[in-house]
């Protein structure tokens, strides 16, 4: 059996978020805020057919779905989404100058990181992550937003930003262009605490790194 995913959407005909249920290609239901308490709806497949779902994966799924909708989810201060990821000791001594530094002041400031050392942040780190590299003469060029629970990414498909090169522009040009595209993209993200996000840069060598 396909696992569910989880989507974030809006509608028109919705005042807050919706998280959608799939299963590959195939609607299976929507969780949505009705004013007083989280609904949750579910759909017969595209013959008409009953679902089978895994209770297990479909109380986890909704679990997270409550946070993502509910307006109240994070009136109170909750736990924090896990201990920082110590990087003590990494050598830096083959990466251009101004990345060792940037990676050296913000690797234990991620929240997570993959098994291949990609890094996710918090909101405030990440404003702080994007003002540093514009001071280091580096660009942040790929932006993309997740939820954290309890140690998985949860993907948000509208939380994503590529900046694309101008080929008009100065390096200084595109750089500033860059940083200031990405910071104003992120005031325009939701503000729930469990928002992380990950990056990509450039240097002023054109070389791209995963930070």
């Amino acid at each position: 059996m396909l696992p569910i995913r989880l989507i974030e959407t809006e509608r028109d005909d919705f005042d807050g978020p919706i998280a959608e249920l799939w299963r590959d290609d195939d609607f299976i239901g929507m969780v949505f805020w009705d004013g007083e308490a989280p609904i949750v709806q579910i759909y017969p497949d595209a013959d008409g057919d009953v679902q089978d779902l895994d209770v297990r994966e479909l109380q986890r799924l909704l679990d997270t779905a409550v946070q993502i909708i509910d307006p109240h989810a994070f009136d109170e201060d909750l736990t924090e989404l896990r201990d920082a990821v110590a990087a003590a000791g990494e050598d830096f001594s083959d990466v251009h100058p101004a990345t060792a530094e940037l990676l050296s002041e913000f690797d234990e400031r991620a929240v997570h990181r993959t098994e291949d050392g990609e890094g996710f942040f918090k909101r405030a780190d990440a404003e702080a992550f994007i003002t540093k590299c514009e001071e280091l003469d580096l660009a942040v060029v790929e932006m993309e937003g997740f939820d954290l629970r309890d140690a998985t990414l949860i993907p948000r498909p509208k939380l994503d930003l590529v900046v694309t090169p101008q080929t008009m522009m100065s390096w200084s040009e595109f750089r500033t262009y860059a940083n200031v595209t990405c910071h104003d993209t992120l005031r325009g993200w939701p503000s729930r605490p469990s928002i992380v996000i990950a990056f990509v840069i450039q240097q002023p060598d054109a070389e791209t790194i995963v930070a």
